[in-house]
């Protein structure tokens, strides 16, 4: 009875499973299996292409292994989605599963812009889906018996979609197509007679012969520092900066978190010194392809000019895509380590400097120290100058900080910000040098985010240091890093990007040399000659290559007048007891300052005009208290501006920005000078990043700050009558240029020091 029931149950369970057919898989079409293997073949080529770059250098195995198992990963989990699109039945399955796993692992060879790098990616595969499902058909005889215009079409089809695959393959390797346009070069804004200086070249050789060493703390991890003579160096225990380090991590680098080595190369003068200490930082990069090599060219020139030089070795910490699972399993709060890691080295020149027998004995300056970073590094000496001044670790208060390093200067190039915040708060640096370099087609770090921490970087009055930004055009990411090179995206994803309007790679660097030294001469040299290179670009014009450039400039010595940050009415001024007016105005407001890719941080004010519709000319005042301010004819008017004209036939080579500044005192004298004495307002750079003609998906035109500056002499020049001491309001007349829009910042009055 038993046996009985058991057969009638299983005949009910297959009557009932019969009405739910499971898919069955039918013969390919040979089409649809000619489009397959061409969309197979150029996905695995690129493929294994762009993990050489990633992996090559760990060996042929750790290649080959991470590579098939990164494709079986990405076929199994498409395989997986393919099979459920089989049930639409709108076309085979196995094509549907290798599309997508196609997909996948061509967006994470070239890793560009979403909406650009999707297009070019299903031109792709379109096409050579095409072009395989015909030319199978063809091999497979599937034409023999059709209609000659069927033969003509496929034919056609055939030719137009290898035309068309060489076009896109033609563009694809090509670096762009339309060179560096530099319409407003800086030796042509500049062209004031009085620019004249005696002070010498900063980026020419000094007069000291340079020497260098390296130091290291495994020889084994970089057999490259562990030269004849190099210095050892303890390893330091950072488990607690970072997280999710990875036994495969252990495995590729012969060490954890909690043996960090500090390693690195010296360029150092030969003579007695003592010299300023300078370290320098990269970002992230490869974590195999050592990224410390590429500052060489810094390191050489202000050996000779009297520094000692350090390029630190952190490429521990980088993007590993091997042990990082690619991107799945990364590291976790790297960027705290990366500064922590700097007080480490200052830690170890200390102790070298007070050691005899050491090269270094007394022969560091640790009373001058300046730290550099590229990158992610240009956010790690911020952290380092943060943590420098606390007393615990502000992620975890057991851990105590006594390091208080006199690190006088700060030098972010193309820095990132904000990747980590100390305590969930943005850096704060007090009374310390900080100079930005960043350049308009950086197509890593798109935004201008060094000019975050610019506005985050303050003085206590009367103190000496000084901020500076200076935002290069044309310059990129990478070839500030001799390493990094041209090119700012990983391996096949630069094919996207626009390599042919950037600088030449000599100039970037020529620019960065002029620029660094200028700033190290002047705060850890106290040589004030380059301090005016900052104050006003012209000074190194004859030094700089012939690009564009905006620059910004504060220091201590001066007293704000109105800096937009003190409240959100527009009538009121930073400076108790003043008041702000505008008149004609066609738009006038207080806001904050929207940069392309980062959060708001800054206020300024928002104006805009328009003569062409009004009889009366537009004009924004600042009127001073009665009871006066610290004003002679030894002082300087600043502000700066940035132009907001950023409609599309507002292209870079269109409008210089002009308008016409007065200052008045309480007796009526007016003093007026053109905007244009000290320089024209630029247009806003336009970084075209991805190639045209379809660059408008990767274009970067955001509002950098120009810093001016007015002497009081030029004013009393202009008339004599006019009593600084007694100036009550500063007016800014919009009458030299028809219509603009900008946002103004930071006025004030300068009184250097004599």
């Amino acid at each position: 009875m038993l046996n009985v029931n058991l057969k009638n149950d299983k005949k009910t369970i297959r009557t009932r499973l019969s009405k739910f057919p499971l898919p069955r898989t039918s013969p390919l079409p040979s089409g649809w299996k000619g489009a397959i293997w061409g969309v197979s073949i150029v996905t695995l080529f690129i493929c294994f292409v762009q993990a050489f770059y990633y992996l090559g250098s760990r060996g042929i195995q750790d290649y080959f292994v991470g590579t098939i198992l990164s494709i079986l990963t990405v076929l199994g989990l498409t395989g997986l989605i393919a099979g459920v699109l089989h049930w639409a039945r709108k076309m085979p399955s196995r094509y549907v599963w290798v599309l997508l796993a196609s997909i996948c692992l061509l967006y994470l060879s070239f890793l560009g812009p979403l909406p650009f790098t999707l297009s070019i990616l299903l031109c792709m595969l379109f096409s050579f889906s095409l072009l395989g499902a015909l030319l199978y058909r063809f091999i497979k005889g599937s034409y023999r018996e059709a209609a000659r215009w069927v033969k003509v079409a496929a034919s056609t089809g055939i030719a137009v979609t290898i035309i068309f695959i060489c076009a896109l393959g033609y563009w694809l390797t090509s670096r762009g197509f339309a060179e560096l346009e530099v319409p407003h070069p800086l030796q042509s804004i500049k062209t004031a007679d009085n620019y004249s200086t005696s002070v010498a070249n900063p980026a020419e050789p000094g007069p000291y012969p340079v020497k260098s060493i390296t130091y290291a703390s495994n020889p084994t991890y970089r057999k490259d520092l562990s030269t004849p003579g190099h210095l050892m160096t303890e390893t330091v225990d950072g488990s607690a900066f970072v997280g999710n380090w990875s036994s495969r991590r252990t495995n590729t680098f012969g060490f954890g978190p909690e043996a960090m080595p500090l390693n690195g190369t010296v360029w150092y003068p030969e003579g007695d010194g003592p010299f300023p200490l300078v370290l320098i930082v990269h970002g992230n990069h490869l974590a195999t392809e050592f990224s410390d090599p590429g500052y060489a060219y810094l390191g050489k020139l202000l050996a000779s000019r009297g520094y000692i030089f350090a390029s630190i070795d952190e490429n521990f910490l980088n993007i590993s895509p091997y042990d990082d699972l690619f991107i799945l399993d990364g590291l976790k709060g790297e960027n705290r380590a990366r500064g922590w890691l700097l007080l480490e080295h200052l830690k170890t020149w200390e102790s070298w400097n007070a050691s005899k027998g050491n090269p270094f004995y007394d022969k560091v300056d640790m009373q001058h120290i300046a730290l550099m970073g590229h990158s992610r590094g240009g956010e790690a000496i911020t952290t380092a100058a943060a943590y420098n001044q606390m007393t615990t670790y502000p992620e975890d208060a057991t851990i105590k900080f006594d390091y208080h390093f006199n690190i006088q200067s700060l030098v972010s190039i193309a820095g990132t910000d904000m990747q980590y915040k100390p305590g969930g708060q943005p850096i704060e640096l007090k009374d310390i040098n900080y100079l930005s370099l960043h350049g308009s087609h950086d197509m890593d770090v798109n935004s201008f985010l060094g000019a975050n921490q610019y506005y985050r970087t303050h003085f206590t009055e009367d103190r000496n240091y000084f901020k500076t930004y200076v935002y290069i055009y044309g310059a990129n990411h990478g070839q500030f890093n001799t390493v990094w090179g041209r090119t700012d995206a990983a391996g096949i994803g630069n094919l996207l990007f626009n390599n042919s309007e950037i600088l030449p790679g000599e100039q970037q660097i020529q620019a960065a040399e002029v620029l660094i030294s200028s700033f190290l001469e002047a705060t850890l040299k106290n040589n004030d000659s380059y301090r005016m290179v900052f104050q006003d670009l012209g000074y190194g014009k004859e030094w700089l290559p012939e690009t564009m450039y905006i620059s910004n400039y504060s220091d201590g010595n001066t007293t704000p007048l109105a800096n937009y940050e003190e409240d959100s009415d527009p009538g009121t001024t930073t400076l108790p007891g003043g008041h702000l007016e505008g008149d004609s105005l066609k738009a006038w407001k207080e806001d904050k300052v929207k940069m392309e890719m980062s959060d708001e941080q800054f206020s300024a004010v928002f104006l805009e005009w328009d003569n062409t519709s009004g009889s009366s000319i537009p004009v924004y005042q600042v009127i001073l208290p009665d009871s006066g301010i610290d004003i002679s004819d030894t002082s300087t008017l600043v502000f700066s501006i940035a132009n907001h004209d950023a409609k599309p036939e507002a292209r870079a080579a269109d409008t210089l920005v002009d308008l016409t500044i007065s200052v008045e005192d309480k007796h009526g004298n007016v003093s007026h000078l053109p905007l244009s004495q000290y320089s024209p307002l630029l247009p806003m750079f336009e970084g075209v990043l991805a190639k045209r003609p379809l660059g408008f998906f990767q274009t970067i035109k955001e509002p950098i700050f120009q810093n001016f500056a007015f002497d009081m002499n030029d004013f009393m020049k202009a008339n004599t009558h006019l009593v600084p001491e007694q100036i009550r309001k500063i007016s800014f007349i919009f009458d030299q240029t028809p219509k603009g829009n900008i946002l103004m910042k930071d006025i004030g009055i300068r009184n250097d020091k004599r």
